[in-house]
């Protein structure tokens, strides 16, 4: 009898000994995947963190030092062919003048803004003499400008009003009209600014008919 019960409680603690092990395996296994995942998880969100710092710090501007602005020597009416028309029309100058990167026009359309087109800088806009306009974005819109942008992609200088569709905040003017989105030149009126200006007129100024030629603002994108 007394070996019965001797094997007996053998048994028993053998099969208690088994699950504390089982147990000690599992808290280990527990704590190394708890640690595994969490070392993996934290490298994980580390990297996306800085992948997607160094993306939002990367910007529009790396490299930039300032971007020129100028005024085309030609004028027209507001028959651009639209919005990309006019952009053409400042890349086909600025490349004649041998200037280098991308220039597109300062005009809006009342459905599009030239401030949701261009890159909003933080870097200065200069003429291309490297007179200064403006020291950034925010600074071009703030309602006033620094020096009157009345040189053409070449520095000669252009004196007139200039087709812009665009308030001193970079939106569009929705009230009054804008020739069709800039692709009539007869019926209707569009906002426009002044080179002789260095106030809000600088881009709205008045509002003339679309048969009337103006000239355009370019502005490096």
């Amino acid at each position: 009898m007394k070996l019965v019960l001797l094997l007996a409680l053998l048994a028993v603690f053998a099969c208690s000994s088994s699950d504390a092990g089982t147990d000690a395996d599992a808290g280990t296994d527990a704590r190394t995947d708890a640690g595994t995942d969490a070392g993996t998880d934290a490298g994980a969100d580390t990297d996306a963190g800085a992948d997607a710092g160094t993306d939002a710090d990367a910007g529009t501007d790396a490299g930039v030092r300032e971007r020129r602005i100028f005024v085309t020597s030609s004028a027209q009416n507001a028959d651009f062919g639209g919005i990309a028309g006019a952009d053409a029309l400042c890349a086909s100058q600025a490349a004649a003048a041998g200037l280098e990167g991308e220039f597109k026009a300062w005009l809006s359309t009342i459905e599009s803004a030239v401030g949701d087109r261009l890159v909003q800088s933080t870097v200065p806009y200069v003429l291309v003499d490297g007179t200064r306009v403006a020291d950034d974005w925010t600074d071009l819109t703030d309602g006033t400008v620094q020096a009157f942008i009345n040189l053409d992609a070449s520095g000669v200088e252009r004196a007139g009003d200039v087709w812009t569709g665009t308030l001193p905040s970079g939106e569009s003017n929705t009230q009054g009209g804008d020739c069709d989105g800039f692709t009539s030149g007869t019926d209707g009126v569009a906002l426009c600014g002044s080179t002789r200006s260095v106030n809000a007129g600088w881009t709205a100024s008045q509002l003339p008919g679309c048969d009337t030629s103006l000239r355009l603002y370019c502005i490096e994108h």
